[in-house]
C-alpha cells in the first residue's frame, strides 16, 4: 500500500516538472518571437520613415478650374518629404481656409511616392466686381475671386440684402439647365419675390417670384421668338402675374 502511494505521488511530481517545464518553454518561445517581430517592426519601420523610395516626387491635382493650380501645388509643400510622416487632414482644413473657391479637398497616398489631391470647387452663379477683379457668389453667397478666362457670368446687384441676394441666386440655379441661362446678362431683386433680369439687348425681364420657372421661360422665349419673326426686339417684359392659368405678361417693344 506504502509503495502505491509513493508511486502516485512520484508519477504526480513527475506530472508537474514536466508541465513547468512545457510553460517555461511556451514562455521563452512567445518572448524569443516578440523580440523577432519587435525587431523586424523596428528595421522596417525604419526603412519605411528612411529610405528615399517614400520621398514624395509628385503632386497630382484634380477637379480645379477656378482656383490657380500653381498656388494649390505651393501650398502643398510635400515633395522631398518621407510620405508617411505627412499630416494630411490638417492640410486639406487650411486649404479650403486658404482659397475659398475649395469647397472641399481629399488628399491622399499613392506609394511609394505621390500625393493627389481631388478638389471639389464651388460653383459660381453670379458675378459682381470687387477693386476690378472679377469675383464670384455661389448659392450660399460665398465670394471668390475668378480668374478672367472664366466664362461670364450674369452679374449681380452688389448692394442687395442677402435675402434678395439668395432669391436670384436660386432663380440662376433653377435656369442653369435652359438655354436662356447664357442669354442673362445681370439680375437683381427688389424683393425675394419680385426678381429683375436682363437679356438680349438690355431687355428688363420682370420675372416676380421664382416658382413655375421652366413654364415662365419656356413662355417667354415663344414671346421673343414671335417678336423676332416680326423684325422686333423686347425692351420690356413684365410676368409678375403670370401663370399656367393665366398667362397674362406686359411686353413693350423698341
Amino acid at each position: 500500500m506504502k509503495k502505491h502511494k509513493v508511486r502516485v505521488r512520484l508519477k504526480a511530481k513527475i506530472e508537474r516538472s514536466k508541465k513547468r517545464k512545457n510553460l517555461l518553454i511556451k514562455i521563452t518561445a512567445v518572448i524569443v518571437l516578440f523580440s523577432v517581430l519587435s525587431f523586424a517592426v523596428n528595421k522596417i519601420s525604419k526603412f519605411l520613415l528612411t529610405s528615399p523610395i517614400f520621398n514624395v516626387k509628385s503632386i497630382e491635382v484634380k477637379g480645379i478650374g477656378i482656383t490657380d493650380k500653381s498656388a494649390i501645388l505651393g501650398y502643398l509643400d510635400f515633395e522631398g518629404k518621407n510620405i508617411f510622416l505627412l499630416k494630411l487632414k490638417s492640410r486639406e482644413l487650411q486649404l479650403k481656409e486658404k482659397f475659398p473657391a475649395v469647397k472641399d479637398v481629399k488628399i491622399s497616398k499613392r506609394l511609394p511616392n505621390k500625393i493627389t489631391a481631388e478638389i471639389e470647387e464651388r460653383l459660381p452663379l453670379a458675378e459682381i466686381k470687387v477693386s476690378n477683379k472679377r469675383v464670384g457668389i455661389d448659392e450660399n453667397l460665398k465670394l471668390f475671386v475668378l480668374p478672367e478666362s472664366y466664362r461670364v457670368l450674369p452679374k449681380i446687384t452688389d448692394s442687395l440684402t442677402a435675402e434678395n441676394k439668395t432669391a436670384c441666386l436660386k432663380f440662376l440655379k433653377n435656369v442653369s439647365d435652359l438655354p436662356i441661362h447664357k442669354e442673362i446678362s445681370g439680375i437683381t431683386a427688389v424683393s425675394p419675390d419680385d426678381i429683375v433680369f436682363f437679356i438680349g439687348d438690355n431687355c428688363k425681364v420682370c420675372i416676380g417670384l421664382a416658382q413655375n420657372v421652366e413654364s415662365k421661360i419656356s413662355y417667354l422665349e415663344k414671346v421673343i421668338a414671335d417678336l423676332e419673326t416680326k423684325g422686333k426686339k423686347a425692351q420690356y417684359i413684365n410676368m409678375r402675374d403670370f401663370s399656367d392659368e393665366n398667362k397674362e405678361i406686359v411686353v413693350k417693344a423698341k
